[in-house]
């Protein structure tokens, strides 16, 4: 399988690659989510007593690890409910944040990885199988049939030939001499 074993050197070309986009990866999630907590971390703990039992929710922006784990969730496309929750206890001032975060994190992020995998698949020369080769693969094709139908013709007429010997000896031995 050549094709299969390209397409796999070429992703492990791009591999290499991939570690400064993840590094730029971090980078957007750290910058969004000081930015979150920054902007909203304050109007959580001012207002919880908005969230049903006076709790705050798993999602929130009041420290680090919580800011970071919504901005991951946003750039995983789960961002709804997390920005409901800030607009319930700030504005809507939550809404612009989201969408930068959706638009930057996913779309940026998404065209440069993709951008580096098909720079990487176009400089590979990945082409049809050429004229010739399938010439020869028809051709072994029809080799193959042909011996096959001549195997065929040969089994049938010795098998002929042994029922012809079997009958001639059983007529011979019924016949009186």
């Amino acid at each position: 399988w050549p094709t299969l074993n390209l397409l796999i050197s070429i992703m492990g070309r791009t591999m290499g690659a991939l570690g400064n986009l993840t590094f730029v990866l971090c980078i957007i999630i750290f910058i969004f989510a000081v930015m979150g907590m920054q902007l909203f971390g304050k109007n959580y703990t001012d207002n919880v007593d908005r969230f049903p039992d006076g709790d705050l929710p798993r999602w929130n922006f009041t420290d680090f690890m919580h800011s970071f784990m919504i901005v991951f969730r946003v750039l995983c496309g789960e961002w709804i409910e997390s920005m409901w929750d800030c607009m319930l206890v700030g504005d809507v001032s939550c809404i612009p944040f989201f969408l930068a975060t959706v638009v930057i994190g996913n779309l940026v992020v998404l065209n440069l990885f993709l951008a580096l995998l098909l720079s990487n698949f176009g400089s590979s020369s990945l082409s049809a199988p050429t004229a010739d080769n399938e010439t020869n693969k028809i051709a072994e094709a029809f080799n193959r049939i042909s011996r096959f139908s001549n195997w065929i013709k040969m089994n049938v007429a010795n098998a002929l030939k042994f029922f012809k010997t079997k009958l001639t000896s059983q007529i011979a031995s019924v016949q009186p001499a």
